[in-house]
């Protein structure tokens, strides 16, 4: 063969990989764009830009989540937004993590919030921004592209305080949100296809060809996920383990490369007055095994009931030598260790209760220890390690944490935010090499400050009551003292809602918003104790005044839209309900109120 018919030869080839991969690949761009010139998709990023009063801001994008949930099932941050090039003098922190981070139930009063004000007081020459970068049901494979949009937002300061729902969550070992524990490859692979618009619209062709009963969810909370039992030590649990750890690794290295200072939190969990969710018996245990273990348990459930702890602790102890494994007898047996007076042994028990629960919506003990090893693990650019576990332990009677700190199995009451976020800010101030000019903020003064008023505690223990009313809550064996609970703390804040005391919180409220009127929570909190105690003109001057701190939210636009509603101003309202329908369409209430709206007013 002569030279020419080499390069001949050669030639086509070449044309040949360009006919079999170019033209394809130049097809795919091509639909690309003209999928993004149509509008079609959803942008991806955490933030997105935009203009507050001609400032140009970061705020936070309420689509971020379409990514990692099925279609009505996206969650999204809590509204924020921060000038587009840092102030100086402005001390920027980010705090990572899930609904208990995020400060459910009421995020006005959680961990972020707290955090602010003991700096802000503490440093009152220093602009402290606390941006509030968690969400309800993610866990690290949604906080990791967090981080990574984060590290480019002039941070000083991360916060991590995650680990809750890496079992229940996206791509854990009981998720309903799609696949369980896939190979991370996997996870990360279909998370990048999804930042393109074709990636996008393949994603919701596969939505729209699952069976209707499967595809049609709407958000249900914790009830959502009461059906999937999972054992703590079974494969996908364990690699869920590893996710995790190798998410954190690499969340840790994007803080390392941007020049970050973190505070890596372990989690603290309600031990003491939570019980498991789901118990599942050791996989072995043969019919003969299982009659005798029931025997013994019902024994031990009889004699607990009678107060009898040494006979129901001996019945629970006969048990636990035929099946160690079965989460519910082992807290029973936690109790009975507590009731007779032995603190350490009872820990041991409600952690194994805790561990072992087959319905994993608490961080474990191997979630816990992976935090530590990811903190030793990096000598030369550690994180500081704030071991939160230790520190509820430690601060809880006997050293068992209950509901002085926890709402239910998690969510930290305004006392456990304040005692972490203390903690938290003691810790950023020799990682910052901050100089102190101030005192920190009793716990009193800060509840103050941020508005905390008997009102709220009101309203966040009713919505505590009404979540534990449904699965898998109804399922815990102390379920009835859970309720008891909660019916009496309702009872002891009724009367801050009643006219008198409404009016006089919401004095107190408008005071604070007078000396911080930038301040979109504490505006939160004013327009509903005005709507309560029937103000209704200083309710709609609170929420115009948080459409325009917080343009991108749908939720002042509903509320001020209802607001008009029943005022008898229906033509305001429905631009309104409308204006909340362009913002955000997932889940978003608006849909319906506007429907009935229309619908009354065309039988008029």
């Amino acid at each position: 063969m002569s030279v020419t018919d080499r390069i001949s030869a050669s030639r086509r080839r070449g044309f040949r990989l360009v006919a079999a991969v170019g033209v394809p690949l130049a097809l795919l761009l091509l639909m690309e764009v003209l999928l993004r010139v149509v509008g079609y998709g959803y942008a991806t990023g955490f933030f997105r830009s935009g203009r507050i009063e001609g400032r140009a801001v970061w705020m936070n994008n309420p689509e971020f989540g379409r990514r990692f949930f099925p279609p009505g099932l996206a969650r999204s941050a809590e509204p924020f937004s921060i000038a587009a090039q840092k102030p100086p003098d402005t001390l920027r922190i980010f705090v990572f993590g899930e609904s208990a981070a995020m400060g459910d139930p009421d995020f006005k009063f959680g961990l972020p919030r707290m955090l602010e004000t003991l700096i802000r007081k503490r440093y009152p020459n220093r602009k402290v921004e606390v941006i509030n970068a968690a969400m309800v049901a993610i866990n690290s494979h949604v906080i990791l592209p967090i981080g990574r949009d984060c590290a480019e937002r002039q941070g000083d300061l991360w916060v991590v305080y995650m680990g809750n729902n890496e079992v229940i969550g996206p791509f854990g070992s009981a998720s309903v949100f799609g696949a369980r524990a896939p190979a991370l490859g996997l996870v990360r692979a279909g998370l990048w296809l999804k930042t393109w618009r074709l990636g996008q619209l393949l994603s919701a062709g596969l939505h729209a060809l699952m069976p209707r009963w499967q595809a049609s969810r709407e958000w249900g909370g914790m009830e959502m996920m009461a059906g999937q039992k999972v054992r703590h030590n079974s494969p996908e649990t364990q690699r869920v383990y590893r996710h995790f750890r190798r998410n954190l690794d690499d969340l840790l290295e994007v803080a390392a490369r941007a020049g970050l200072h973190v505070i890596l939190c372990t989690v603290p969990t309600n031990l003491r007055d939570c019980a498991p969710f789901a118990s599942a018996h050791r996989p072995d245990l043969s019919a003969g095994e299982l009659a005798q273990w029931q025997s013994a348990y019902d024994a031990g459930v009889a004699a607990q009931s009678a107060g009898q702890w040494e006979a129901a602790g001996q019945a629970f102890e006969r048990a636990i030598r035929i099946d160690d494994q079965f989460a519910d007898l082992a807290f029973r047996r936690a109790q009975c260790c507590r009731a007779l007076g032995r603190a350490d042994e009872a820990g041991r028990w409600f952690k194994r209760a805790r561990d072992w629960d087959a319905l994993q919506f608490r961080a474990d003990s191997e979630i816990n220890a992976q935090i530590r090893r990811a903190a030793a693990s990096r000598p030369d650019r550690a994180p500081e390690l704030l071991d939160a576990e230790e520190l509820f332990r430690t601060n809880s009677p006997d050293g068992l944490p209950g509901r002085e700190y926890f709402y239910e199995h998690v969510h930290l009451t305004p006392e456990g935010n304040y005692l972490l976020a203390r903690s938290v800010a003691e810790a950023a101030e020799p990682a910052l090499s901050l100089e102190p000019t101030g005192d920190w903020l009793s716990q009193t003064e800060c509840f103050r400050l941020l508005g905390l008023t008997d009102w709220n505690r009101y309203n966040a223990f009713n919505v505590i009551l009404d979540r534990i009313q449904g699965a898998p809550f109804t399922n815990q064996i102390d379920h009835l003292d859970q309720v008891q609970y909660l019916t009496e703390r309702l009872a002891n804040y009724r009367q801050a809602t009643k006219p008198a005391q409404l009016r006089r919180q919401a004095t107190e409220v408008a005071q604070l918003v007078q000396g911080r009127p930038e301040d979109a929570d504490l505006r939160w909190n004013l327009a509903g104790l005005l709507e309560s105690c029937g103000d209704l003109r200083g309710a709609e001057e609170q929420w115009r005044a948080l459409i325009r701190l917080q343009p991108q939210s749908a939720l002042p636009p509903y509320n001020l839209a209802k607001l008009l509603e029943n005022a008898g101003r229906p033509d305001e309202a429905l631009a309104l309900y409308r204006q909340s329908l362009r913002l955000g369409e997932n889940e978003n209430p608006a849909r319906a109120a506007l429907r009935k709206l229309l619908s009354r007013q065309n039988h008029n």
